[in-house]
């Protein structure tokens, strides 16, 4: 499969509603191969501890077993990430002249004893001084509201950042708390299924949710995350730490941060 079709119409819709959906943008082989790469993973991390998520956190882990980096071990996610299909996406959703691999991560979210992934934003966790950054957020399973999929509140990426969320242990009514009524009188969530191989983006800033996994079956996502070049680095405890010795204020490089779409 060559370059995915993206037109100014869609960008457009993702520039006003902060996320799109976009069908059929792996084969199914692709997302058969990622598939893979995850068993693996998943043993692996049983074997090696590399969930790196918080791990003293019960209620994190009822959310989705998160692991990070997984391009830097398995070759398969390494091809996927460095896919400029999805690197060429993101760099016209982001109007941005090339864009740089921030991280990716796997999301899997258990059955049975499964806790909501709450309303939240992104960027306000990741060490960055500029917003745009953007997440693909591929289905390795057809996604539905019962085993969780995202949902979005359009446009609220307009409405700035706001106060990180503890995921592990906050309800479905903080949202409410962080807006007053009038405000969130004008929140439309919108929940997005899809088919296995098909995505969403979402901006940095754009508030998403993805329910409780109700079903019988894993839901298996791969995330990753793209930053417009000349993003620069914020000091900021994050998950996978400075990775890079950067200094605050220098813009993100290096082998650790790699181009995958544009100059």
């Amino acid at each position: 499969m060559g370059e995915y079709p993206i037109t100014e119409e869609q960008v457009r819709f993702y520039q006003e509603n902060g996320y799109i959906r976009l069908e059929g943008v792996l084969t199914i082989q692709e997302v058969e191969a990622l598939r893979v790469a995850l068993d693996v993973a998943v043993e692996d991390r049983r074997r090696y501890d590399r969930n790196e998520g918080p791990r003293t956190d019960p209620g994190y882990a009822r959310v989705f077993l998160q692991m990070v980096n997984l391009w830097e071990h398995y070759p398969a996610v390494r091809a996927y990430v460095q896919n400029p299909r999805i690197g060429e996406i993101a760099r016209r959703l982001a109007r941005a002249r090339s864009v740089r691999l921030w991280h990716d991560h796997a999301l899997i979210k258990y059955p049975k004893d499964s806790k909501p992934t709450v309303w939240h934003q992104d960027w306000v966790y990741w060490p960055m001084r500029e917003t745009g950054a953007l997440s693909c957020w591929m289905a390795l399973d057809d996604v539905t509201v019962k085993n969780g999929c995202m949902s979005f509140i359009p446009g609220s990426h307009r409405l700035g950042p706001r106060d990180p969320i503890d995921l592990g242990n906050a309800t479905e009514e903080t949202l409410l708390e962080m807006f007053p009524l009038e405000e969130r009188k004008r929140f439309t969530p919108v929940a997005v299924e899809m088919k296995a191989g098909s995505c969403t983006f979402h901006d940095g800033l754009t508030f998403h949710y993805a329910g409780p996994n109700i079903t019988e079956s894993p839901r298996r996502a791969m995330v990753t995350i793209f930053m417009p070049g000349g993003t620069t680095y914020k000091k900021l405890e994050h998950l996978i730490g400075d990775r890079a010795g950067l200094s605050e204020g220098e813009e993100f490089h290096g082998p650790l941060f790699p181009v995958v779409a544009g100059e």
